[in-house]
């Protein structure tokens, strides 16, 4: 601030939170969420060394016990943090939408499962056992956000629920995401539309 030759009500009013809160903040009474800390740091920094200064003052343990500055009250907070709430509700929407798609396909087909089956921390959207197979089913509906987190998690489930394949059910074919799993000997990649084609023929 002193570089920069700003008080606390103008850092305030810049990032957008109240000048009770960067009191707080400066004095080492509260720590910025990482909204305000970004907002903080493009204000304040104009180097790479400058902004390291900032992220290491806020990674000491006993910065970490601190409490964490309000958001309510902070407009520009409030505003980013209901910002990210909707596009979280929004993705997730979108995800238990398309796993009632795979549950209606499998219907149709008469296809048998178990929908949401756990073991002990593990858990699978759909498991499937036939013809002395067991065939675990992942619903994914935008494969290419953390794509290794659900080949990790695929992995996992191939393993706990002993597994003869695990297919992961996107919602279109994706031949750039398959060739990933080109490796993998009882991963894959399942359009919708080649879910019950697929499904109804045991894998040798």
């Amino acid at each position: 601030m002193e570089r920069r030759r700003l008080t606390g009500n103008q850092l305030a009013e810049d990032v957008g939170i109240s000048a009770t809160s960067i009191s707080k903040i400066v004095t080492g009474q509260s720590r910025p969420r990482q909204v305000t800390l970004s907002r903080l740091m493009r204000r304040l920094c104009e180097s790479r060394e400058e902004e390291q200064l900032i992220i290491v003052a806020y990674e000491t343990k006993e910065t970490e016990e601190l409490p964490v500055a309000p958001i309510f009250g902070d407009a520009a907070n409030a505003e980013a943090q209901e910002e990210r709430a909707r596009r979280f509700m929004e993705v997730k929407a979108q995800s238990i939408a398309f796993k009632r798609s795979v549950a209606r396909e499998l219907d149709k087909a008469e296809i048998a499962y178990r929908q949401d089956c756990a073991e002990e921390l593990i858990i699978t959207d759909f498991l499937i056992e036939q013809s002395g197979k067991r065939i675990a089913l992942e619903c994914k509906f935008n494969l290419h956000r953390d794509i290794e987190k659900t080949v990790i998690s695929a992995r996992l489930i191939l393993e706990k629920f002993c597994c003869d394949f695990v297919y992961i059910i996107v919602p279109f074919d994706d031949e750039g995401t398959t060739e990933k799993l080109s490796t993998e000997p009882c991963l894959g990649i399942l359009p919708l539309q080649d879910l019950s084609e697929e499904i109804k023929i045991p894998r040798d």
